[in-house]
């Protein structure tokens, strides 16, 4: 029969207590000057951890107090919450009860589990405590795990109750973490504990309940280490989470580049990377950016990416949430904010380009044809980037501003005239910035100029009956994503 206690100074200690107490000063869960709010329901996990404290505040000499919440959901609550108030009114320990005035009536777990929580700060902060403790023990830990296996989700998520983390004003700790449901049960019994049952724990209607009275005693029954086991598997998935995090985190914090509504990074470093790698890169980066983005990475969407890297494209791209979208650019992987359709009056404008006046395209972009001696006022700030080349048009010729259209040539040389088209294949133009770009043409739709790419062969052709001019475009160079 197993050994349930043992002698010290001629009392008998409880080897739950001693280990309990060890661990504590082993993990430095306590000091002398440490403040701890112990949170307790009333249960057997939550007395038992009451308990134990109560003997470690013997030998350490920390600041004990209690923290109850009545969530008012069972006829019960009334009479835990008053047997509390006695049981700290002896033990000399500060009590502060929350009550939940207005209980949920759709997804009370969760409704209760912020309650709660939202209630422990706010004890924490007002009352200076510096630790809060819960009573989570290892058979809570299994079926965390097993829970969040069979929800699905990332790594990290399949790591179970952390021991230890940070919270509120300080920190979040489970000591009992390393000790069973039987063990709390034993200990109960044998330092004479008054506790109560909640019956809604028996109910099968919640997945946690099947799983702790059905799953978890057979896992039990094939392998009697079966705690231990979750408990470094547990422990193995946070330190690889933290190994990743870390090693991505470097890497993010290198190659990605943060510009106006849009981050980027170069598409040869995805290219070499194992197919692994690349899951926890674009899983770590939209993790990072999600402060500024507002987007959550779905596995189904984070497939979708993979695939698109097998594929070997040079361009492509994906919607991620309703606002932005991932897109490879030839050499780049950019992450922007979906641009707005352009109207059918926007795509099909002709704007007549006057000499010497500028044109304020939209709030990113500005066109105009000036004489060379009035075109040095124009140049590149900060923000703005500038487009500009000589250009001799006929006097008798008016020039328009407009979007290309399929099966526009532009002349390149003398002899040499290719599709617009092809020209931006050939010059890995992304598309992204193919859809920004702009032509100068003549009433006959002979291109003077591909803006801001390149310029015809018909506005550098000298000419006596020619008026020179300087061509300018400023565009904001991050709203818009041109190149320099």
């Amino acid at each position: 029969m197993e050994r349930m206690s043992v002698e010290k100074d001629g009392k008998k200690v409880p080897l739950l207590q001693q280990s309990f107490i060890r661990h504590g000063n082993e993990q430095r869960f306590w000091q002398k000057e440490s403040r701890i709010l112990a949170a307790v329901s009333g249960g057997v996990d939550s007395m038992v951890l009451l308990h134990l404290l109560l003997q470690a505040q013997r030998q350490i000499g920390f600041s004990l107090g209690v923290v109850h919440i009545n969530h008012q959901l069972r006829e019960e609550s009334a009479e835990e919450a008053a047997y509390l108030r006695s049981y700290c009114e002896k033990k000399n320990l500060p009590l502060y009860v929350s009550v939940w005035e207005d209980p949920a009536k759709t997804a009370i777990e969760t409704a209760a589990r912020n309650f709660r929580y939202q209630a422990f700060t706010r004890v924490m902060e007002e009352e200076q405590y510096d630790t809060l403790m819960t009573a989570h023990h290892g058979d809570d830990q299994i079926e965390t795990v097993l829970m969040k296996i069979i929800r699905g989700g990332q790594l990290s998520t399949f790591s179970g109750i952390k021991e230890v983390q940070p919270f509120a004003t300080g920190r979040l700790v489970r000591p009992l973490l390393s000790f069973s449901k039987e063990e709390l049960y034993a200990y109960a019994a044998e330092s004479q504990l008054v506790y109560f049952e909640d019956q809604t724990n028996q109910l099968l209607d919640v997945q946690r309940n099947r799983l702790r009275h059905l799953v978890v005693p057979q896992l039990k029954q094939e392998n009697t280490q079966v705690m231990r086991h979750f408990q470094q598997f547990s422990q193995q998935i946070q330190w690889a989470d933290q190994v990743i995090q870390k090693c991505m985190g470097q890497l993010i914090e290198k190659e990605v580049e943060q510009l106006k509504d849009r981050f980027q990074f170069s598409a040869e470093m995805i290219e070499k990377m194992e197919e692994a790698e690349r899951y926890y890169f674009f899983h770590s980066f939209f993790d990072k950016v999600f402060s500024e983005t507002g987007v959550i990475l779905k596995e189904q969407q984070m497939t979708s990416i993979l695939e698109q890297w097998q594929q070997k494209k040079s361009q492509w791209q994906l919607s991620i949430g309703s606002n932005w979208v991932l897109k490879r650019e030839y050499h780049f992987v950019v992450l922007a904010k979906k641009e707005k359709q352009a109207t059918a009056q926007t795509e099909d404008q002709r704007l007549l380009l006057i000499p010497e006046q500028g044109i304020q395209l939209n709030e990113t972009e500005w066109i105009g044809l000036l004489k060379p001696e009035h075109s040095e006022d124009i140049k590149a700030t900060d923000s703005w980037s500038l487009f500009s080349h000589d250009i001799w048009v006929p006097a008798d010729v008016q020039l328009y501003v407009e979007k290309r259209k399929a099966g526009d040539r532009i002349q390149l040389t003398e002899k040499l005239t290719k599709k617009v088209s092809r020209y931006f294949i050939d010059q890995k133009v992304p598309n992204s910035q193919r859809q920004h770009a702009w032509i100068i043409t003549d009433a006959k739709r002979n291109i003077y100029s591909l803006i801001p790419f390149a310029f015809s062969y018909l506005s550098i052709r000298e000419e006596t009956d020619k008026i020179h001019y300087i061509l300018l475009y400023k565009y904001q160079k991050e709203a818009i994503g041109r190149r320099t």
